[in-house]
């Protein structure tokens, strides 16, 4: 049975996502089909941040439920994790760019009131960023995830701290080998992160 919190917490991210759907702060509203809100238990211990949605994840309105998210399900697997149960998962935007493009950074900015308001009700002990537009966006500042993967951080995005595990996005997998192996070493890597959560230390800024 879930908690009165949990069910709290469900509730103002539907509200959210209500809010999220009618939004037309950047001109993606335009083009997308559904908004990519979220998925996940609403009071996960771990939160995946992606980039943005693809094809299919404007189609079905969930985030990685393309070829992508076939090769995530596997990494949480090596992870002991699993999306039912244990991480919520979205992306730093919530509509598609046109031709799977990178986001803007007028785009990026337009969408962060909502990954902020989105961490601060879920409260993780743990985001892990995928890709370097996640990472970039989560710790505001310019990462290479070639040289930074693997490694955990601390994180206050959103008035919320708590750590942040950088990998590369599962994407990535499915066009090199390299970072195909990259991220299954990330992956096991972050089991063993993952196995030590309830050691890690949570707070929210009051005033942001």
């Amino acid at each position: 049975m879930k908690s009165n919190s949990e069910k709290d917490t469900k509730q103002t991210l539907e509200e959210l996502e209500n809010e999220t759907e009618a939004c037309t702060r950047c001109e993606l509203h335009k083009t997308r089909t559904n908004v990519v809100f979220g998925t996940g238990p609403a009071k996960a211990d771990v939160m995946m941040v992606g980039e943005a949605a693809g094809y299919y994840e404007d189609q079905a309105g969930e985030p990685f439920v393309g070829a992508a998210g076939k090769k995530l399900d596997g990494l949480l697997k090596k992870a002991g994790l699993s999306r039912e149960n244990d991480v919520y998962i979205t992306n730093i935007l919530k509509d598609r760019p046109p031709e799977n493009r990178d986001p803007t950074p007028e785009e990026i900015e337009a969408c962060r009131p909502y990954l902020e308001k989105q961490i601060r009700m879920i409260k993780p002990k743990l985001i892990v960023a995928l890709g370097r537009f996640a990472a970039g966006e989560l710790l505001g500042r310019s990462v290479s995830v070639s040289k930074e993967h693997g490694s955990l951080e601390d994180s206050s995005y959103g008035g919320w701290h708590c750590r942040l595990f950088i990998s590369y996005h599962p994407a990535a997998a499915l066009y090199g080998a390299d970072a195909a192996m990259k991220l299954e070493e990330d992956f096991e890597k972050l089991g063993e992160v993952v196995e030590k959560l309830d050691e890690f230390k949570t707070a929210e800024q009051t005033t942001l």
